[in-house]
């Protein structure tokens, strides 16, 4: 079976600039304990990373932009839109706004995403000056033009986004309640919310959980919880993501088998539900 790996950060032009490479995250705490390290990752060599995925059994993946107020911290969406086109066999590109720039800049920016044919859009309320909550309203004009472009959207919630309440799910359950047609994948599934996040894609099918290294890491407080999942959603709608660098590629592979996951449902996780949430066949 193929693995698509739902979010990438590789060694490729801005991405080495980010904090995660200086050091490589899956080295320092709270990875470390777990953490393997990963040679593409030291030495920000894209060749090397492109030998991990093959040896992880990695055929593709997402990567993500990264629009925050420090420019330092962000990847701009012209160096995504340069990866896609150089990779087009690997990788699938996801662009990123930050409303902070102003409502009407933001919207320039995402109709320029969508010129791109980038296949979906990303965005981190919390970090955004100031902080918003998911269900902010001045991000509603954001949704409603994603939402009529039929791509899904890309929130990052966890405790690691702003106080622990910006995480909250009820945010993004209310979104969802009032985009109905928009596919909204929560990155880190809003944790350590897990029970919460879990039942809410019960009662909510337009929401998908992407809890990269929280279900992955053995070590990660409620992470059994994410495999009871797979079995209460009958796999659906639960997206595997390596979060690379700060999780080995092959160890994010290899760690999931600590579930007992049916064969149905690893075909789900790995590949399946990527290529239901995108309506596309995957390299």
């Amino acid at each position: 079976m193929k693995i698509f790996d739902f979010r990438l950060r590789p060694p490729y032009k801005s991405f080495k600039n980010l904090g995660i490479y200086s050091p490589v995250c899956n080295e320092g705490s709270p990875q470390k304990w777990h953490g393997i390290p990963t040679q593409a990752a030291r030495e920000k060599s894209i060749d090397l990373f492109w030998k991990e995925m093959d040896e992880a059994g990695i055929s593709a993946g997402v990567i993500i932009g990264r629009q925050v107020p420090d420019d330092t911290a962000s990847v701009p969406n012209d160096d995504i839109r340069d990866m896609a086109t150089a990779f087009p066999d690997r990788i699938i590109p996801f662009g990123s706004l930050d409303v902070s720039r102003g409502v009407a800049a933001t919207m320039d920016e995402l109709e320029r995403c969508l010129a791109m044919n980038f296949k979906g859009i990303a965005m981190e309320p919390a970090y955004c000056m100031p902080p918003r909550f998911a269900d902010a309203n001045v991000l509603y004009p954001i949704y409603a033009r994603l939402e009529k472009a039929g791509i899904p959207l890309v929130l990052t919630m966890s405790f690691f986004q702003g106080n622990l309440d910006y995480s909250n799910p009820a945010a993004a359950q209310r979104v969802a309640q009032d985009f109905p047609n928009l596919q909204i994948v929560l990155a880190h599934a809003c944790y350590p919310w897990i029970l919460h996040v879990v039942n809410l894609c019960i009662v909510q099918p337009n929401i998908w959980l992407l809890p990269d290294l929280y279900m992955l890491n053995p070590d990660a407080p409620g992470n059994q919880m994410y495999g009871e999942a797979m079995r209460w959603l009958d796999g659906e709608r639960i997206i595997f993501g390596s979060a690379y660098p700060c999780y080995n590629l092959k160890q994010a592979v290899s760690d999931i088998d600590r579930f007992n996951l049916s064969d149905a449902h690893k075909e789900k996780f790995f590949r399946k539900n990527a290529e239901k949430l995108l309506g596309m066949k995957l390299p």
